[in-house]
C-alpha cells in the first residue's frame, strides 16, 4: 500500500512538473508572439502616420483635393486622406497599443492580432502603390 501511495505522489509530482513547465514554454512564447507583434504595431503606426504625411504634401502642392485618388474610384484625394487618418487613429491609438502590452492575451488572440498586422501593412503597401502610380500617371497628364 506504501508503494501504490509514493507512486501515485511521484506521478502527480511529474504531472504537476510537466504541467508547470509547459506552461512556462508556453507563455515565453506568447511573450515573444507579443513582443513581435508590438514591434509591427509600431512600425506600421509609423510607416502609416509617415504615408499620410507625405499624401498630405503631395495633395497641397499639387492641388488636387478634388481630384479622384485613383483611377476607376470616384473617392478624391481629400475624401480619401481624411478616411485614412481616421483609419489611422483608430487602428493605432493608445488603446490599441495597450491591449498588446498590458492585457493577458492568449496565443491565439496574440495570432489573431499578428494577422491584423500583416494585413494593415500590405493595405499601407498597397495604396501607397497605387497612389504613386497614379500620381506619376496624374503628373503625365499635366505636362502633356
Amino acid at each position: 500500500m506504501t508503494m501504490n501511495f509514493m507512486l501515485m505522489i511521484t506521478t502527480a509530482f511529474i504531472m504537476a512538473a510537466l504541467f508547470y513547465v509547459t506552461n512556462v514554454f508556453e507563455d515565453s512564447n506568447v511573450y515573444s508572439m507579443r513582443k513581435k507583434a508590438l514591434k509591427l504595431f509600431r512600425n506600421n503606426r509609423e510607416n502609416s502616420h509617415r504615408f499620410y504625411l507625405t499624401l498630405e504634401q503631395y495633395i497641397t502642392e499639387n492641388n488636387v483635393w478634388s481630384y479622384n485618388a485613383f483611377e476607376n474610384d470616384d473617392i478624391t484625394f481629400s475624401e480619401f486622406l481624411d478616411a485614412f487618418k481616421e483609419k489611422h487613429c483608430i487602428e493605432y491609438s493608445h488603446e490599441e497599443e495597450m491591449k498588446l502590452t498590458s492585457a493577458k492575451l492568449s496565443r491565439k488572440q496574440v495570432e489573431d492580432f499578428l494577422m491584423k498586422l500583416d494585413y494593415q501593412y500590405e493595405f499601407i503597401v498597397a495604396v501607397k502603390s497605387s497612389i504613386q502610380f497614379d500620381a506619376h500617371r496624374f503628373k503625365k497628364q499635366l505636362t502633356a
